[in-house]
């Protein structure tokens, strides 16, 4: 979820003492801040691929009254070739005539994929009950930004804690990056490790639905909740 920090400004005479209590911090604090950070980061790169959709949409040239699935079709999305989670080669043509709700995210993430996951397969759950035609028409789809770790079994373990309709994608660099260009998705590893030698990866956090045709339909912000989205998908795959 986004965050917004509410920046204060110390009076001349509390600086010295801010700044010498931030030295003594204990380590969690630190650990803390960089959280913060992380999460600030990733509420800006969503904010900034948002806009960058805004100003592809506009590039168009399309007029305002056209219809909503014809619009930024050319922009996002194409045919894609990847390992699922059993590690069967699958394409976009597998997934032809059935709208695919993607989202693109890794299994180290600390806590923006799960939640957007868990988010989903509520979503998903909502459409069982309200809107069942939907809920066996919409595909979805978890695709991996950091396939150095996440191969086949281990998106196959992450995916077990989510919704079990969950097709999970990864394969080779060279791959990723692919379907990263298609869709419009920024992702870039951090240069930094932890002290178990893990690193992060920042990246854009939306759904994307397409259609049955593998055309872009609408793109969703991961702060939705799940009964908006549900709502959302019925209307649009419906």
């Amino acid at each position: 979820m986004a965050q917004t920090a509410i920046l204060r400004v110390l009076p001349a005479q509390d600086i010295t003492a801010f700044t010498n209590s931030a030295i003594a911090a204990p380590k969690e604090s630190i650990f803390m801040s960089r959280n913060i950070k992380t999460s600030l980061l990733i509420a800006l790169l969503g904010l900034t691929a948002l806009l960058g959709l805004m100003l592809l949409e506009l590039g168009q040239g399309q007029k305002a009254d056209a219809p909503p699935a014809r619009r930024l079709t050319a922009a996002i999305g194409g045919p894609f070739e990847l390992t699922d989670q059993n590690g069967v080669r699958r394409s976009a043509a597998d997934f032809a005539g059935r709208p695919m709700l993607i989202y693109f995210g890794f299994t180290y993430c600390p806590d923006v994929c799960p939640t957007a996951l868990d988010i989903m397969g509520g979503a998903l759950d909502i459409l069982k009950q309200t809107a069942p035609r939907a809920y066996q028409r919409v595909q979805p789809i978890f695709i991996s930004v950091d396939p150095a770790r996440d191969t086949p079994p281990v998106l196959r373990d992450y995916l077990s804690y989510f919704h079990p309709r969950l097709t999970g994608l990864t394969g080779s660099q060279a791959e990723i990056d692919a379907v990263k260009s298609a869709y419009k998705i920024y992702a870039a590893r951090s240069q930094t490790r932890d002290e178990n030698g893990n690193y992060n990866v920042d990246h854009s956090s939306f759904y994307y639905l397409m259609d049955g045709d593998n055309r872009y339909l609408a793109h969703f912000d991961h702060a939705v909740t799940p009964e908006e989205l549900a709502q959302k998908l019925a209307g649009l795959v419906n």
